[in-house]
């Protein structure tokens, strides 16, 4: 995997440990412009690995869960297992807010008002604040917006509405394109900017395909305004990602707590998070090639892959998360590590295989791709056009697990065609694609799911059916918020929608 390059283990090293799924948590109304300051490029660095980081932490597994590419295991009443079956309290929310406005969007504050002078640095911090605030909105909805992070004056800030807040994310993206194009600028992010190591020319792809993935949201809301604005996007001299080198990702290394919080979270909870079985045997059914990167083999060493649910017996009888997410492996799985029926526990070295440098992928050329195609077809010329972009999506994200040509090209043959009878059984197809290709990627299989209904999702069981109304459409406001501004009000449930999700 590609190295951060030029930036110190020891800064690398401090700013993971402070971003912990186990943060303290911050009052968000602080306000950047506090008397403490810090140089931007610092600043700046503190954000990127932010950024990357809570890609694949808190935010990650409540949103995998729910879309089912992951199960909880364990015991009865162990966290993850009780994540996938919807239980997911106020409370546990309270870290992933805190993360998201304290630490990323109180640093991108900072950097903002303090860059007068670099326009460099306030576009590449305007982006992150559209993409962070995206993000933001997705999982609650309205939220603080206008008045947020100008305490003393304002300490309770107001929710503004959630597509409001779309269109003002709209505005900073295009602000961020105009200034890290900006001819001049005092100071200008290097390799202390831990995505693209100061390369301008990509933060403006990102920026252009983010607004694609944003546009495309309003797809069952108003059709209408996402074709314009993406006919319009297209149709201009726009640059977007334009290979896998141009993957929105934060790479990371194989030293102590700078490996990726995904291979963090499965060393310091082991034997709690698996595949499931909805993506499992989805890609089962097809003997798709990137199993083997993305899974490992149950029973060890068969070539057969098993998917967990929360519904299962407390075991260890599945596949595991592989080397997609958790890097390459610095030696083979132990022996000891494998069971009389083949299943791999966390004991006896299983852990130490990996090196934890997979990079923490967050949008990528595959998705790009799969943007495009299902634009091509809801409102271009059709499948024909679409098709294009649909195999293109599908080598892809193989070339990124490393599936040789001939089998990206056999299964493309069999599997990578736009051929069924209706549109709508061709966006199903799409997005079975993509839901595979985001293995991993944070929000975007659950946004997906809430904007298309694809792929087909099943509450867990009757008794949390029951409890909840089905699969969520929003997470709970979180509890030290509610608690601390008279301005949120909890949701009855987890079924109130944010704006896009119009959807029966």
């Amino acid at each position: 995997m590609k190295i951060m390059k030029n930036i110190t283990m020891g800064l690398v090293a401090t700013v993971l440990l402070v971003t912990s799924s186990c943060d303290k948590y911050v009052d968000i109304n602080v306000s950047p412009n506090s008397p403490t300051s810090a140089p931007i490029a610092q600043v700046l660095t503190s954000v990127t690995v932010n950024v990357g980081f809570r890609g694949g932490s808190d935010m990650h597994r409540y949103t995998s869960l729910i879309a089912q590419q992951f199960a909880g295991q364990g015991a009865a009443g162990t966290q993850s297992r009780e994540y996938a079956r919807y239980q997911i309290q106020p409370t546990d929310v309270n870290n992933l807010y805190s993360s998201l406005f304290a630490t990323q969007l109180a640093d991108i504050e900072y950097i903002i008002a303090n860059s007068e002078q670099s326009p460099h640095y306030r576009g590449v911090a305007r982006i992150l604040k559209g993409y962070v605030y995206s993000q933001a909105v997705d999982m609650w909805g309205d939220l603080p917006f206008s008045e947020a992070f100008k305490s003393p004056e304002i300490n309770q800030p107001k929710l503004d509405d959630d597509e409001v807040i779309y269109t003002k994310i709209i505005e900073l993206i295009d602000q961020g394109i105009t200034d890290i194009k900006a001819t001049s600028s005092a100071l200008s992010p290097g390799t202390n900017e831990t995505i693209f190591q100061g390369n301008r020319t990509k933060w403006e792809r990102l920026a252009n395909t983010l607004k694609l993935r944003l546009f495309l949201r309003y797809s069952a809301k108003d059709a209408t305004f996402a074709k314009t604005k993406m006919d319009a996007l297209i149709s201009s001299s726009a640059a977007f990602l334009g290979s896998n080198a141009d993957n929105f990702q934060m790479s990371f290394v194989d030293a102590v707590s700078s490996q990726n919080s995904i291979h963090q979270f499965e060393i310091s909870r082991p034997d709690q998070f698996f595949p499931n079985k909805t993506l499992v045997d989805m890609m089962n059914t097809t003997s798709d090639p990137r199993r083997s990167s993305y899974f490992t083999d149950f029973p060890f060493g068969s070539g057969n892959y098993k998917g967990a649910s929360p519904l299962d017996a407390q075991s260890f009888a599945f596949s595991r998360l592989h080397t997609f997410l958790r890097g390459a492996l610095k030696n083979a799985i132990p022996a000891a590590s494998v069971n009389s029926s083949g299943a791999i526990i966390a004991a006896a070295g299983y852990n130490n295989s990996y090196s934890g440098s997979s990079p923490v992928r967050l949008l990528t050329f595959a998705e790009y791709n799969f943007i495009r195609a299902e634009h091509a077809l809801r409102y271009g010329t059709g499948a024909v056009a679409a098709d294009v972009f649909f195999k293109e999506g599908i080598k892809a994200s193989m070339s990124m697990t490393g599936v040789s040509t001939a089998d990206q090209d056999a299964y493309i043959l069999a599997n990578g065609s736009l051929n069924a009878t209706t549109a709508d059984g061709n966006i199903a197809k799409i997005i079975k694609e993509k839901y595979i290709a985001n293995y991993g990627v944070a929000l975007e299989p659950w946004n997906d799911w809430r904007r298309t209904g694809y792929p087909t999702l099943q509450a867990v069981d009757a008794s949390v059916a029951a409890m909840t109304g089905g699969v969520p459409r929003s997470l709970f406001y979180p509890d030290s918020e509610v608690s601390a501004n008279t301005n949120f009000k909890q949701k009855a449930n987890m079924l109130a929608r944010v704006f896009w999700d119009t959807r029966p």
